[in-house]
């Protein structure tokens, strides 16, 4: 007999069972206990960008300063567009802002000093179309 009187496991030497359930990601595809399946880990960061007549400017500091002028963070070729025209700044929620241009900006159709941004938004700047994006990961 094993100790305490009880029968020796049969498979002795094999390691002993866990007690506890593996850990996260211990099975593939596995999903953490009580949640659903989630999109790869990438640090939970939200990925912002802009796409101007088809080019994609990545938006990587808090805010992001739009003009005509060599000074502005993202340079947009358009006498509609004041030197510096605009400021987007992302967070939660991220926002535009009229920065004193002389034609001032429309977000989603609607003129405006001021606004928030979703993905997908459109904002009008001078006869320039941006479309303001953002994605985790």
């Amino acid at each position: 007999p094993g100790a305490y009187g009880y029968p020796q496991p049969s498979h002795a030497g094999a390691p002993p069972m866990p007690a506890a359930p593996p850990p996260v990601g211990g099975r593939p595809g596995a999903a953490p206990y009580g949640r659903p399946p989630a999109t790869p880990q990438t640090g939970g960061r939200t990925r912002h960008w802009i796409e101007i007549n088809g080019t994609r400017h990545q938006i990587s500091r808090p805010t992001l300063v739009l003009g005509r002028s060599t000074e502005a963070d993202v340079r947009i070729d358009d006498p509609g567009v004041s030197r510096r025209h605009c400021e987007i700044r992302t967070g939660t929620p991220s926002t535009i802002q009229d920065l004193g241009s002389t034609n001032g900006i429309v977000v989603d159709g609607q003129h405006t000093t001021r606004a928030t941004l979703r993905d997908g938004s459109r904002i009008v700047v001078g006869s320039t179309t941006i479309i303001y994006r953002q994605a985790e990961g």
